[in-house]
């Protein structure tokens, strides 16, 4: 297994949002990465590649020009030190209080960006196993907006990047405790990518605009979306007990490529997300998507409890690569 890994992000480090009309502190901080890139080198003994340079164009694959352009002059704009959040809904192009736009924010996001896609390049080159340890994350972005902490789809794009080269199938599974809005709404109408996520219940979760069992895609795309929303607290074996569901979807699809949306924040330490997942969980997960005979894209998503990630990834990839 190749992981690929930006030191870029380290620029990026927001320090507040706006939750239930509160500041609060901003979890999406840059140890969060830091912390597993440590136990790649230190535990498996990694060396931990940098992202190789990509054209800025291939984010046209997903987002719109009016978005993009949006970001960067915002994110260029912006002082360094201080930090934008929405006034306007509709004219500012990010949909929640919690995604700030910082000095770095444009830059940074193209740098998670450049990891995730030469994950790809080393994919098409022949490794079967890449993982793309990137922030910001990216399952939230739609089309033309940021949230949810996430700026461009970093899985997205390389569904899109993978098909441009070989015009194969994609599964995407989304493993973070929250459901992926954003991908879900860009292959919504899509038959030649399969989108399945396991996470916390719309009806009481973020982002609560979706989620639900009962999307299943529109047009062409209709059933190639499953979604597996779960109640908070539950334990690990129930949670496997979703993922076997989810697989049996995947392999029934035989994707060429199977991208993995990969959230820690399902872990019972994090203070984010609200299962009750513990270390040894991963490990069994890990194991399960082992079984696949599909070549494998891991991208990091959330985890926002620095030490229980690392601790997840340890035995996540334990399992995956036994």
């Amino acid at each position: 297994m190749k992981v690929f890994y930006d030191r870029r992000h380290l620029l990026h480090s927001p320090q507040k949002e706006l939750d239930n009309g509160e500041w609060i502190e901003n979890p999406e901080k840059p140890m969060r990465i830091e912390s597993i890139r440590e136990r790649m080198e230190n535990f498996f003994g990694y060396t931990i590649q940098e992202s190789e340079y990509h054209f800025e164009s291939y984010i046209y694959l997903i987002h719109e020009p009016e978005y993009v352009s949006w970001l960067k002059k915002k994110s260029n704009e912006i002082e360094s030190g201080k930090e934008y959040f929405p006034e306007v809904f509709g004219h500012d192009k990010v949909f929640d209080t919690g995604t700030p736009i910082t000095k770095a924010a444009y830059t940074v996001s193209l740098a998670a960006v450049a990891t995730t896609l030469s994950a790809v390049d080393s994919i098409l080159d022949g490794e079967s196993v890449t993982y793309a340890l990137c922030r910001p994350p990216g399952h939230h972005a739609t089309r033309s907006l940021a949230g949810g902490y996430c700026y461009f789809n970093n899985a997205a794009i390389a569904a899109r990047y993978y098909q441009k080269y070989t015009q194969g199938y994609v599964a995407i599974l989304d493993l973070d405790f929250h459901h992926g809005n954003g991908t879900q709404e860009i292959f919504y109408e899509d038959s030649s990518v399969l989108y399945v996520s396991i996470h916390g219940s719309p009806e009481k979760y973020y982002p609560w605009i979706s989620g639900h069992s009962w999307e299943i895609g529109e047009g062409e795309g209709l059933g190639y979306n499953f979604n597996f929303p779960l109640p908070g607290d539950i334990t690990g074996s129930e949670y496997l007990g979703a993922l076997e569901k989810a697989l049996i979807e995947i392999e029934n699809f035989d994707p060429d490529l199977l991208i993995v949306s990969l959230g820690f924040d399902t872990h019972t330490e994090d203070p984010v997300g609200y299962f009750s997942l513990v270390d040894s969980d991963y490990y069994m997960v890990g194991k399960q998507l082992n079984e696949l005979d599909i070549p494998l894209l891991i991208v990091q998503e959330g985890g926002y409890n620095a030490e229980a990630n690392a601790r997840a990834a340890v035995n996540f990839f334990s399992g995956m690569l036994k």
